[in-house]
């Protein structure tokens, strides 16, 4: 046991003293406050660039406008700049042009856009527009101001969700980021360390120090407190700008994605904690084992291959989840051990997984990872002494069958 705490703390230091660790740090926390900062100084001072063509009677009124629309910047064109504005709309120097014409005593709106539409500019013109139309109606059919009213009034929605919360979709993104990017960023560099030792027969050299099982636990845990470390060095940035009055938690989004910091409690970050460490070691064993089978650094794409495949499955099936979470794709997915790390944490992120098919989809995990210990262990060991031979999937067959 001594051995392996050495063999661990030499890995937690060498990895936590690497240039690349500590310039990920740097720089990912800084874009984090970055990206705080920009939202929280730039918002309500953006323009919204609008352009209006109108050859019909009704009046656009701007002031009414402006109060509907944060930053509006508007003005007026005539009917032969038409291509002109569209041109500027491609080009970007414009970001919305609304043409009013009519047909039929009815305003019709055409509205041009360059990918996105905005919903809060189309309300706002056509509800300007409508207003004026039932009242031109009204006059011609002479309907009192009564019945105007009346037949203005908003019919009411009365919302009443059942999930248990309301799915946050910012979290579910967030660990779906951090779970796909620190699987690539330390389970391949696994690997690449493992076969590096190899490469430079530094390896021989230590398996006569520390049993090579040691060895592969101590890399791997290392590791993955080491994830667990940066991980929480990114958190702490998102607190400092917390800290800093740059998040405005009721309107918090993380690139569209509504973050609801109320859900963030003791068990959903005990959740994180578990599905994150999982998720890690169940890639992070296969990535040791099989770079144990590899003596040239150059063969180690190919041999990973169809780990990556799983990863970018996994990354699939999450963005599913935010989805569709209850399809049966996901549901199969919730108990699939690469898979159910995201999925199984992003149903209950959801509120669409019960505490028993939480529990039992962390029993599955638990189980599967034990095996793939128990068998990436014992390809580790055998693979460590292989020199010189071409990677084979064979040759993993033939080393299960050997004791």
């Amino acid at each position: 046991m001594q051995a392996f705490q050495t063999a661990f703390f030499f890995h937690f230091k060498e990895q936590i003293r690497s240039k690349g660790f500590r310039i990920t740090s740097i720089v990912m926390s800084l874009i984090i406050l970055g990206f705080f900062a920009y939202n929280h100084f730039s918002a309500g001072d953006e323009e919204v660039r609008i352009s209006v063509l109108n050859t019909t009677s009704y009046q656009i009124d701007e002031n009414l406008l402006m109060d509907q629309i944060p930053g509006l910047k508007i003005e007026t064109t005539s009917e032969d700049k038409l291509n002109q504005q569209i041109d500027k709309i491609k080009e970007q120097d414009l970001d919305h042009f609304i043409v009013v014409k009519e047909k039929n005593s009815l305003p019709v709106l055409s509205y041009y856009y360059h990918r996105m539409p905005n919903a809060r500019v189309i309300y706002a013109f056509s509800a300007q527009l409508q207003q004026q139309y039932f009242t031109t109606v009204a006059g011609e059919n002479n309907l009192s101001a009564e019945v105007m009213t009346e037949l203005l009034q908003t019919i009411p929605v009365e919302e009443k969700m059942v999930a248990e919360n309301n799915g946050s979709l910012g979290i579910v993104y967030v660990f779906i980021f951090l779970m796909y990017t620190f699987i690539l960023m330390f389970g391949q560099a696994i690997a690449m360390s493992i076969t590096g030792e190899k490469s430079t027969r530094v390896m021989e050299v230590m398996i006569t120090k520390i049993k090579p099982i040691y060895m592969l636990f101590a890399k791997v845990l290392s590791n993955l407190v080491a994830g667990l470390l940066q991980v929480s060095i990114f958190f702490l940035s998102g607190y400092l700008a917390y800290l800093l009055g740059w998040i405005e938690t009721d309107q918090l989004s993380i690139f569209g994605f509504s973050f609801d910091l109320s859900q963030v409690d003791a068990g959903l970050i005990l959740a994180f904690v578990f599905f994150f460490a999982c998720g890690y070691l169940v890639y992070a064993l296969c990535f040791a084992a099989l770079g144990s089978m590899i003596s040239r650094t150059e063969d180690l794409g190919s041999v990973i291959g169809p780990v990556m495949i799983l990863v970018m499955g996994a990354l699939m099936v999450g963005i599913k989840t935010m989805i569709d979470p209850t399809g049966p794709l996901v549901t199969f997915s919730t108990y699939f051990p690469f898979f159910s790390p995201i999925v199984a944490y992003s149903k209950y992120v959801m509120g669409e997984l019960s505490m028993l098919e939480l529990l039992g989809s962390g029993a599955v995990l638990v189980v599967s990872i034990l095996l793939i210990a128990m068998i990436a262990s014992r390809i580790y060991v055998k693979g460590v002494m292989i020199y010189g031979e071409k990677f084979k999937w064979s040759n993993i067959k033939g080393i299960m069958k050997n004791e």
